[in-house]
């Protein structure tokens, strides 16, 4: 969760100045967005139809993402 520091720029543990990358500004975040669901999106579909997607649950704890990701790659060894 992310909320506004009580001071605008500077950080509410440290005091230290915060900073906002240009690719983090909400205009590059929405081109981002739009590059993603022309170019790659469809991917998902070409993929899937061919029987070659496999999805994995990315909001699941990292070690469990990373046994399931290791599972998958294991299972197309020959």
């Amino acid at each position: 969760m992310s909320s506004p520091p009580q001071k605008p720029g500077i950080c509410d543990n440290d005091g230290s100045s915060l900073l906002q990358r240009e690719d983090d500004k909400p205009e590059a975040v929405e081109r981002r967005l739009k590059i993603y669901h022309r170019q790659t999106e469809p991917l998902l579909e070409f993929y899937e139809l061919r029987n070659l997607l496999q999805r994995v649950d990315g909001s699941l704890k990292s070690d469990k993402v990373y046994g399931l990701v290791k599972g998958l790659i294991e299972s197309l060894r020959p």
